[in-house]
């Protein structure tokens, strides 16, 4: 139960650094480069949430396995987790978002800074973009995650209290 409150504890504490950097410190210095820090953040916000319920699971010695690898938590995550809490297909798109997201900005060759907004290019000059706007709404989105994520093991805890 350990691991899977530091992972929790760790979604939120990413969810709140992100949310200062996009609330507190980007309005006061307007420098697009931090909204890779605030997506960034985001990211390891999921990554951390899916990490917790995997935990969790297998705390409850629902799954055998919790791999330390992301692409193999993902996969434990859309085998095990998704179907048995019906997690919405959104979530899913939202995390494969993020991810292309981080992917293409870790792999661009070129990246600057154009009207307020951070842009991303790759190798063949597909522009990817990244708003203050656009991370709000990620925001919006990591927090549901979380959010659902809490509800889903917070109910799942009272069913085995009042079975027990």
């Amino acid at each position: 139960m350990d691991s899977f409150v530091a992972a929790r504890d760790g979604a939120r504490k990413k969810l709140s650094v992100a949310d200062h950097i996009l609330t507190q410190t980007y309005p006061l210095v307007k420098d697009p480069k931090l909204l890779v820090a605030v997506l960034q953040n985001l990211y390891e916000a999921v990554e951390a949430g899916i990490s917790a319920m995997l935990q969790y699971e297998a705390d409850r010695n629902r799954l055998t396995l919790v791999a330390e690898d992301f692409d193999a938590q993902l996969a434990l995550f859309r085998q095990h987790v998704v179907p048995s809490y019906n997690v919405p297909l959104e979530f899913m798109r939202f995390v494969g978002e993020l991810r292309e997201t981080i992917k293409e900005h870790r792999a661009s060759p070129v990246e600057f800074v154009r009207k307020g907004t951070f842009v991303i290019c790759d190798e063949g000059y597909r522009i990817r973009t990244l708003s203050a706007d656009q991370l709000k709404r990620h925001m919006q989105r990591a927090k549901a995650f979380v959010s659902f994520m809490e509800e889903k093991v917070n109910r799942n805890d009272a069913v085995i209290a009042r079975r027990g």
